[in-house]
């Protein structure tokens, strides 16, 4: 039978048992079972535990969700699970009956007004592992019928104990085992269900009865957890009797899994310590966080502050700690300098994020990794900027030193911070920096400038970056703002980019580069007069970009005057000098909100050659009148410049051929050198290994296609340059080697194409060549193997005693470099190649409107190769434009 609200459980089991109480003193004990089952309104006439507590327990007065149905859930499945057959149980009804597991005793032969219904359960029963309820289990119904609407189902479990599991830090904050023991009542009516103890956050605070000795203010929550409950527990304990420590939420969560329920046991959730131990003074936390344990560690001692950091991470398996100590007087070096603190970084399966690095830059939190100011309120800041530059990477680890130098007397009104970190086995540097000078004093400085500076190092990809910024830092009163950044990149992707206060507005910066903040400097800033100036300075392969803005108002936002000066300018120097500079300016007169009368100018001019060029708009308005008219002029036009006498590239070509380190002799494939090769007593040069191959490469001038310029010079024609390298007796297997151009310095680019197409390719350069099979006549060096012998034991043989070839070669694995450990683990970890997984990168030809591929056109592996073939494209090449392949749509 369904469960049923209790104004309807009244009524259903006062028409049940009214009929039955007359007849049942006559009934044996087995038809007073199945009777009394009947009457109550049992699904399976059976008078069970489980069936009493379906049919009582569960009214669907308790809405879904709620914590009810799942704790009565929990002990009728608790209750069929139990290991003996028949629990201990009794139901009573005062005044009418008493039933038990064998019998059922009646008291009285009618139904009284009120029927108290009282359900108990004596036995200790285990509703999950580590959760038992030793003193029993009540459940009392009171279901009057004059007014029905007032029954009331109380619960009471006595005894509940929670056995936390085997934990380290509870093994030591609880040697003798940690069991607390509470009582759990609730109460169900028509005004909804109501549990003893107060409710929180936590979730319902339940009344303890005993506690651990040692355990202080303990306290014991209840809550509903993913269709199940948890039970949590906070308290404090000594910790090995050095410090103080308050746990918070460590526990038991109980689901159900299977028809049953599993308990599974819940970390603490976090950890707070306070040590106080002689000259040791100070505190700390441990928390939980997605997964993870972060902690902080403040420690006084004396003389030394000591500030710790620490993550945690189970799976995958990874630590990160960084610890520094600070010095209170500083530690004197000599000439003013003073070493103020020193610390350190370690993190094991961590790795060095250079996006979240410069980030942290540009946000001015780098002193969250370096020697924070006030770790206690920003420790959550800290880890947080400390677990996103250091992430989470199998087989990687980051470790590096920290110290900060102080100069100037009688304090340091100049202090240094300075942080490297390394990444292995990648090789990549971490270099973290923070420059402050605060004068005249760091404690009231009137002048406090404060730069953050980090950089990467990457030599295995070529990388260098470098980012900086100013925020914090203050003149007089006002604040000063800016920042730097730095990128050179060789290989596939190069580049150079320097960056300070931002860009050009229409150049967009490679991805993953951050756009500095603009350098900003207040130079009046009052209530009634405000005067800032911003500006920024960039330089890329092919651009020099600057810009400024200077605007100033004098009185309110409502009524004043307000002006503003800007420009924006690139400059080239090729094929001549030449400026492109876009000027801007306005004034406005307000009273009031209303705008009197404002002049505006926008000027843009681009010169020397063909000639000077200017055209812009100018706008006056006054009052109700407005004027505004455009203008264009052009000058000086003198036709295209002289160009200056064309380059020499044969020449820079020959040239580059003369150059030794533009030949390098290639080992085999797979082989390994046991010597190195001199060229002592042989003709000037580089010996080649004989199974070995020669590479020519050189970065005077792309080589196979055609160039229009070398540098500032412009070629007379379009030219192609080759070199043709061979061996005396053939040319040999030949395979093209690659170097990266600067496209500005040979290809003729618009300012706007300097601006957003690749600034550096990859063109042929050389050739690697593969002697032929027919070069037996060249020249060889041969070099006798000398070595030492010593005969130990017997007569030595007459001298010279040599051994064969084969005794050579036989003996080498057992001699000293064979045996030594640097060629033993070599040989051990020795990583087989692998073929490449990323596509090189290539260039097409597409619709601007719908983006697919252009027919009849081919993927080129450069822009330039790409932008040629449109140039050859006739009729609507107008609507094409060459894009990265992989934007290609189908």
């Amino acid at each position: 039978m369904a469960a049923a609200p209790l104004p309807q459980l009244a009524t259903e089991l006062r028409n049940g048992l009214t009929p039955l109480l007359p007849d049942l003193p006559a009934l044996s004990d087995s038809d007073r079972r199945k009777h009394l089952a009947q009457a109550l309104g049992l699904s399976a006439t059976t008078l069970t535990p489980e069936a009493l507590l379906t049919r009582f327990a569960m009214p669907s007065a308790a809405p879904a969700g709620d914590l009810w149905p799942v704790l009565v859930d929990l002990l009728r499945t608790a209750v069929r699970q139990a290991t003996r057959v028949t629990p201990n149980w009794t139901l009573a009804i005062d005044s009418v009956l008493l039933a038990g597991p064998t019998q059922v005793e009646p008291l009285g032969t009618t139904v009284p007004p009120t029927i108290n219904l009282r359900f108990h359960l004596s036995d200790s029963l285990t509703l999950a592992s580590g959760l038992t309820v030793r003193n029993g289990i009540s459940l009392v119904l009171s279901l009057p019928s004059d007014v029905p609407d007032n029954a009331t189902l109380t619960f009471r479990a006595d005894g509940m104990e929670l056995g936390f599991a085997d934990h380290e830090l509870l093994k030591l904050l609880a040697p003798d085992g940690l069991v607390l023991r509470s009582s759990l009542g609730a109460r169900l009516d028509k005004q909804g269900l109501r549990l003893e103890g107060g409710g929180n956050g936590k979730g319902i605070a339940l009344p303890l009865d005993r506690a651990p000795t040692g355990l202080r203010a303990p306290s014991l929550y209840l809550s509903l957890r993913d269709g199940g409950i948890q039970l949590t527990a906070a308290f404090r304990a000594s910790l090995l009797g050095v410090a103080d420590a308050a746990v918070e939420g460590a526990g038991l969560e109980v689901r159900p899994a299977g028809g049953g329920y599993t308990a599974t046991p819940v970390a603490p959730k976090g950890l707070g310590l306070t040590l106080s131990l002689g000259p040791a003074k100070g505190g700390g936390f441990l928390g939980e966080l997605d997964g993870q344990y972060r902690g902080a560690l403040s420690l006084s001692l004396g003389l030394v502050e000591v500030k710790a950091f620490g993550i945690l991470q189970p799976r995958p398996p990874s630590v990160l700690v960084a610890l520094s100590a600070e010095f209170t007087p500083a530690i004197e070096l000599g000439l003013a300098f003073t070493l103020n603190a020193v610390g350190g970084l370690l993190g094991v399966g961590r790795a060095l994020d250079r996006a979240a690095l410069a980030a942290v830059v540009q946000s001015g939190h780098l002193d969250d990794l370096l020697f924070p100011a006030d770790a206690a309120a920003a420790a959550p800041r800290i880890l947080t900027t400390m677990g996103a530059v250091f992430p989470a990477r199998a087989g990687s680890t980051v470790v590096g030193p920290m110290f900060r130098v102080g100069w100037g007397r009688p304090v340091s009104f100049v202090t240094a911070d300075v942080g490297v970190v390394l990444e292995l086995p990648s090789g990549v540097v971490g270099i973290l920096g923070r420059l402050r000078i605060a004068l005249p004093a760091p404690q009231a400085p009137v002048i406090d400038l404060r730069a953050s500076v980090a950089g990467v190092v990457d030599a295995a990809n070529g990388l260098v970056e470098i980012n900086a910024n100013l925020a914090g830092s203050r003149l007089l009163t006002s604040s000063v703002e800016g920042g730097l950044a730095l990128r050179a990149k060789s290989g596939q992707d190069a580049t150079f980019i320097l960056s300070a206060g931002g860009f050009h507005p229409r150049y967009t910066p490679p991805a993953g580069f951050p756009t500095p903040k603009r350098l900003t400097i207040p130079i009046a800033d009052s209530p009634f007069l405000k005067i800032i100036f911003s500006g920024y300075f960039a330089l890329t392969p092919g651009t020099v970009q600057a810009g400024a803005e200077l605007s100033a108002v004098i009185g309110t936002s409502s009524t004043g005057v307000s002006g503003r000066l800007s420009f924006d300018a690139l400059v080239r120097w090729e094929p001549s000098f030449g400026v492109m500079l876009d000027f801007g300016g306005s004034f406005a007169l307000r009273f009031a909100g209303a705008t009197l009368c404002s002049v505006g100018l926008r000027v843009h001019v681009d010169g020397p050659t063909p000639c000077w060029h200017i055209a812009g708009r100018a706008s006056v308005s006054f009052l109700f009148f407005d004027v505004s008219f455009p203008f264009d002029e052009h000058w000086n036009c003198t036709g295209q410049a002289a160009a200056p006498p064309p380059p020499d590239v044969c020449r820079a070509l020959e040239q580059a051929l003369d150059i030794p380190r533009n030949w390098e002799p290639v080992l085999p494939d797979g082989a390994r050198t046991m010597v190195s090769l001199r060229a002592d007593g042989v003709a000037a040069g580089r010996l080649l290994h004989p199974l070995g191959r020669v590479r020519f490469s050189q970065r005077a001038v792309p080589l196979g296609i055609e160039v229009v310029r070398f540098g500032p010079g412009r070629l007379p024609k379009p030219t192609a340059f080759d070199v043709a390298v061979t061996f005396p007796t053939g040319a040999g297997t030949a395979q093209p080697v690659t170097e990266d151009f600067a496209r500005a310095d040979f290809f003729d680019l618009t300012d706007d194409q300097k601006l957003t197409q690749p600034a550096f390719e990859r063109f042929r350069s050389g050739v690697e060549l593969t002697p032929p099979p027919t070069a037996g006549s060249a020249t060889r060096t041969t070099v006798p193997v000398e070595y030492e012998t010593k005969w130990l034991g017997g007569t030595a043989p007459a001298s010279p005693w040599l051994i064969s070839d084969a005794a050579l070669q036989a003996a080498l694995p057992h001699g000293a470099v064979g045996r030594s450990l640097v060629h033993e683990l070599s040989a051990r970890y020795a990583a087989p190649l692998r073929k490449p997984v990323l596509k090189e990168r290539m260039y097409a030809i597409a619709s601007l409107d719908t983006l697919k591929a252009h027919t009849g056109s081919l993927s080129k592996n450069t822009f330039t190769e790409a932008a040629a073939q449109l140039r050859t494209v006739t009729g609507r090449s107008g609507l094409l434009q060459v894009v990265p392949a992989y934007e290609v749509r189908p």
